[in-house]
């Protein structure tokens, strides 16, 4: 049975949601600026686990909403950024990472606005989509508590690839590499999905 999608703004899942968005500079400043990477992660951990409780709040209360769909996914993108540039500012990830994950979110808020503006439909989130997001945050907390540190894998020595060489590691930086490979996956879908949608929605404008 589908989920009936109001129009309400003041719901509990919004609310987890704008907490969440209240929690990303929290985190910023208390790892970057304050070097305190035991509050920061609990502070992020926080943030994370509201990511799966408005969902699952939203759901069971049926309180679904337009913003709600509008803004979850969005927020996600924002707390994987300032993630990713945070952990890259105090040298725990090389540029490489930062790189692919802006350009891939670059693209496909891109590539959403497009569908939205001109056809005032959205993409719905596929489930590769959700476990690229919960892959990277549990990556991220990895890096922000530098725990659990594990021996690297004796492959290559580079700056660029951590964790591939001798040294030690936070196991953290596994799971940022599999995010990764799963993110350019997931963009790949949704870039062939996407495109077929605007051409679909093409002929159908066109009455063909």
């Amino acid at each position: 049975m589908d989920t009936k999608v109001s129009h309400r703004i003041f719901t509990i899942p919004n609310l987890l949601s704008l907490i969440r968005l209240i929690l990303v500079p929290v985190f910023f400043v208390l790892f970057v600026v304050e070097h305190n990477d035991l509050l920061a992660f609990i502070v992020f951990m926080v943030a994370a686990a509201t990511d799966w409780i408005d969902g699952l709040v939203a759901r069971a209360t049926n309180s679904v909403s337009r913003l709600g769909q509008m803004i979850d996914p969005l927020i996600d993108r924002v707390l994987i950024f300032v993630g990713v540039i945070s952990v890259y500012l105090v040298g725990r990830v090389p540029l490489w990472i930062v790189l692919i994950l802006v350009l891939r979110d670059g693209v496909m808020l891109l590539l959403t606005i497009h569908i939205r503006r001109r056809y005032n439909r959205d993409f719905k989130v596929i489930f590769l989509g959700k476990l690229t997001t919960a892959v990277l945050m549990t990556g991220f907390c990895g890096l922000v508590l530098y725990w659990p540190v594990i021996a690297g894998a004796r492959i290559i020595e580079s700056d660029l690839l951590p964790g591939w060489g001798t040294a030690v590691a936070p196991l953290g930086i596994w799971f940022i590499y599999l995010g990764v490979i799963i993110s350019l996956i997931t963009a790949g879908i949704y870039l062939y999905k996407g495109t077929r949608e605007d051409d679909g929605l093409q002929r159908e404008k066109a009455g063909k």
